[in-house]
């Protein structure tokens, strides 16, 4: 028999308490004077020998009931007889991601825990046993067989890793050959938390009936953890100087009540708002700050919060930017200034430009956000081909008709549409659906009396679409379509012909919010550490460029393997030696972009 908590057996020094106390009785006796005893002597004698048998009995139960409370804690046990303690060599996957930072008892970590089991293990095999250690960094000394001095110095270096790993993956790693391998059957011992988020398909896992594998869970009382889940803005296109909020969504992954967690949010290391919040087990809440003015170009933007006893995730990182200004193409045939360059004539939102489409430069296209086909009866093939290509790089255009469009022009741009020439009268727009996105935040109340335009359509758009503004007879006046970028299209041109929406108080919102949509941020306010990879799209990038990773004490530097892919740097996440924060993109001295690296969430869901 064997003991997983010696140093308890120490109790068993107690069992001379109640030794003690049967000898040393130290109650007082009270005599009492009778006239004659002598027919209580027989009585006398009978009630000594049944308290002596009670005394008896009750020291015998207090010694056992402290026996085995000293041995409740020493956790007796019987090691396994079918283990075979001579075998070569003995494999080892020792789970260091970020969850095993969470404690056991007292202020032991899991990770610690997990270090006495490797050392337990190893003092289990004859001194000749070679060992294999793996880790989450899956890290060179891996790779070969170790002995136990060299095992027993790897341990001093290990330390909780950013990297999670499914357990197919580490036993894929595990029993990979090596150079030195040469025993057949191995005992495998595979320590790890068993999160049900990062532990994978176990039926993945083809095992080896020579080899025999052990497990060892290490166990924690599950009470709360606060996450950040998400990160948003209500308008994603974030201008200087417009009204903007950041939405928050946090989730609590245990299993009591986080009550009243301090939160505070800062920018550019300057606390901007703080809030207390209460989330109930298992369940979510979120909270909106209003974006102050006064931002810089590229603001580093920190959640905190203070959540005990697990804190590797109790920061979130993110960067916000100021976009540029949103890039508008118009494509007419018509001279002087349309509809669309009155509302696109704010030169502090937009660059807008004006093309005729008989002396077209078709590189604008590709340069522009938003691409608005007005008026053109036909569309030729050079002009539709690029126009295609925009919007499979995920580019918007926008789509009005001329009083003679050909609709077969207009459908090789919208596959997916059925286009049909409308036949119908002038007929009011009816009242949008504000519960669509599209027009969140555009209507501050609702009216049903509100006076809406009117149009003539000339073209009837059916499909899968996003059906933005109907007519009253239930025909589509606006819709989208989506692929890798946004098609709209509208039924009818912006002539008062056959319309009055340009004229209208609708017009400028819905195409302010065509134009905020189309805007496309290449840089996400934040990454996940144990992405594969990272893409960006740069300006005036060149195969030569060398991009370097400069964290934000610049003191670390890194040089990821990149490659460039359809007008995007792509570079391997370096995640063995990444941390959460900032890291700078350099190219040479100056910085390209900002980036914001987080943990993994799924390492969060204790």
């Amino acid at each position: 028999m064997k003991f997983l908590y010696p140093e308890f057996l120490f109790g068993l020094f107690t069992l001379a308490i109640p030794i003690i106390i049967h000898l040393f009785n130290f109650r007082k006796s009270k005599k009492v004077y009778f006239s004659s005893i002598r027919f209580l002597q027989n009585i006398k004698k009978s009630t000594s020998q049944k308290r002596k048998l009670k005394h008896y009995l009750i020291l015998f139960s207090r010694l056992l009931f402290l026996t085995f409370l000293v041995l409740a804690f020493a956790q007796p046990f019987l090691p396994g007889t079918d283990r075979n303690p001579q075998a070569e060599s003995v494999y080892v996957y020792l789970d260091n991601s970020s969850s095993m930072s969470n404690r056991t008892e007292g202020t032991t970590t899991s990770l610690n825990l997990g270090m006495d089991y490797l050392s337990k293990i190893l003092e289990l095999y004859p001194t000749n046993t070679s060992y294999k250690l793996v880790t989450n960094e899956f890290a060179p000394f891996s790779n070969t067989l170790k002995s136990v001095s060299e095992i027993e110095e790897i341990m001093t270096e290990v330390r909780l890793s950013t990297i999670s790993r499914t357990l197919p993956e580490a036993y894929s790693r595990l029993t990979s050959s090596s150079v030195n391998e040469t025993a057949r059957n191995k005992d495998i011992f595979v320590i790890t938390d068993f999160q049900k988020s990062t532990v994978g398909d176990l039926s993945q896992i083809n095992f080896d009936t020579l080899d025999q594998v052990f497990i060892a869970p290490i166990q924690f009382r599950q009470t709360k953890n606060i996450f950040v889940d998400t990160v948003f803005l209500s308008n994603p296109f974030l201008v200087a100087d417009e009204k903007n909020k950041l939405n928050v969504v946090l989730k609590n992954s245990g299993l009591e009540d986080a009550d009243e967690v301090p939160l505070k949010l800062f920018i550019n290391n300057i606390q901007t708002a703080s809030s207390v919040l209460t989330i109930p087990a298992g369940g979510e809440q979120a909270i909106t700050f209003e974006i102050s003015f006064n931002l810089e170009q590229v603001n580093k933007c920190r959640i905190s919060f203070e959540d005990y006893p697990v804190t590797f995730d109790n920061d979130f990182y993110f960067v916000l930017r100021l976009e540029n200004k949103i890039n508008i193409l118009e494509i007419s045939h018509e001279d002087g200034i349309s509809p669309i360059g009155l509302v696109y004539g704010n030169s502090g939102l937009f660059a807008y430009a004006s093309q005729n489409a008989d002396n077209l430069d078709y590189n604008l296209i590709r340069q522009n956000d938003l691409v608005i086909v007005n008026g053109l009866n036909s569309i030729d093939n050079s002009l539709s081909l690029e126009l295609n290509n925009h919007i499979d790089l995920g580019g918007s255009v926008l789509i009005i008709p001329g009083e003679n469009a050909d609709i077969s022009g207009y459908q090789y741009l919208v596959p997916s549409a059925r286009a049909a020439t409308a036949d119908t009268t002038r007929i009011s727009i009816a009242m949008p659906d504000l519960n669509d996105p599209f027009f969140e935040n555009i209507f501050e109340s609702s009216n049903e009396r509100f006076d809406m335009p009117n149009a003539l359509p000339v073209i009837s758009w059916g499909g899968q679409q996003l059906n933005l503004l109907k007519l009253r007879n239930n025909l589509n006046f606006l819709s989208g379509f989506r692929s890798q970028g946004t098609v709209f299209v509208l039924a009818s041109p912006l002539d008062d012909q056959f319309t009055n929406f340009h004229r209208h108080a609708l017009f400028v919102p819905v195409m302010y919010r065509m134009a905020s949509l189309s805007k496309k941020s290449f840089e996400a306010p934040y990454y996940n550490i144990n992405l594969p990879t990272i893409s960006l799209r740069l300006d005036s990038l060149n195969k030569q460029d060398i991009f370097k990773m400069l964290d934000a004490n610049q003191e670390n530097e890194l040089i990821p393997n990149q490659r460039i892919s359809v007008n995007e740097k792509v570079m391997d996440s370096p995640k063995n030696t990444l941390q959460p924060g900032y890291y700078e993109l350099m190219l040479g001295t100056q910085s390209r972009a900002t980036l914001a690296l987080n943990l993994d969430k799924n390492e969060s869901y204790l």
